[in-house]
């Protein structure tokens, strides 16, 4: 019995690894060239759904800095439901009509986290919100700003973690 349970475990978890190597994979090869300069300065990520599942969406100018901004889009058209700005009851002087829009062309990547930087950095998360997945550097001097993180190109300049 004990045998059983380990093969099943073990086979889980390569599954698992599997299945990450070809969404990555299945990301890159239909996003590589993608731009993703509309998204500089904003870490955007979903954070589950309303009563109806629709989605609700934190676009988080300047990734932390300030309060995130909450969309909520129809599950269906991806049309605007709902806006507030989460915490604050201050008004924040932003252009929420592109983070409205940047909501809604977030939902076309199918991930739950995208972050982009002002240099034009990008990092996926395609697990959890939590789990970073995927990174495309502007440049290799931008990469070594992240030498903490120990790096494996992936294809041109996409790499995931070690």
């Amino acid at each position: 019995m004990l045998k059983q349970i380990i093969t099943i475990c073990l086979i889980g978890l390569l599954l698992n690894g599997c299945c990450a190597h070809f969404y990555n994979k299945t990301f890159i090869n239909k996003y590589e060239f993608e731009d993703f300069s509309h998204f500089n300065g904003v870490c955007i990520y979903i954070r589950g759904g309303d009563s109806e599942r629709n989605p609700i969406i934190f676009v988080n100018p300047e990734c932390g800095n300030i309060t995130p901004y909450v969309v909520v889009l129809d599950k269906n058209t991806h049309q605007v439901m709902r806006t507030k700005w989460e915490i604050t009851e201050d008004r924040v002087i932003a252009d929420t009509l592109k983070f409205q829009n940047l909501a809604q062309a977030f939902l076309k990547y199918q991930i739950p986290r995208l972050d982009v930087d002002e240099q034009g950095n990008v990092f996926v998360y395609m697990k959890d919100v939590e789990t970073l997945a995927l990174a495309r550097f502007v440049n290799e001097d931008e990469m070594l700003k992240f030498t903490r993180k120990k790096w494996i190109n992936v294809k041109n300049n996409w790499y995931k973690l070690k």
